[in-house]
């Protein structure tokens, strides 16, 4: 049975659109799958920077534990030295008192 052609042009529209719609059906589906994809890329690139962010933590701590380590020599000859005056002073006002 053959269809006038005012119906065969319908048809052909309503497969031209359907094929329109399936073919961006594929497209949003590759879309949703390239969008999942690029989170889970995020997700580790967010796990990365928070273990960088670890280790430069931990690394500033144990620079500021070296930095440290020369003033703290400094302090101990300063105490050291004070200690040691204090103690000759000490000595010589007691030989002064007949101590």
């Amino acid at each position: 049975m053959e269809h006038c052609p005012e119906h065969s042009a319908h048809d052909r529209a309503i497969r031209d659109h359907d094929k329109q719609f399936e073919e961006a059906d594929r497209q949003f589906a590759e879309t949703s799958e390239q969008l999942g994809t690029i989170n889970e890329t995020l997700a580790a690139l967010r796990e990365i920077e928070h273990q960088n962010q670890q280790r430069i933590d931990a690394m500033g701590e144990r620079l500021d534990a070296l930095e440290n380590v020369p003033a703290d020599r400094w302090n101990k000859v300063a105490d050291y030295a004070l200690t040691c005056v204090l103690g000759i002073a000490i000595g010589f006002m007691a030989s002064n008192i007949g101590l």
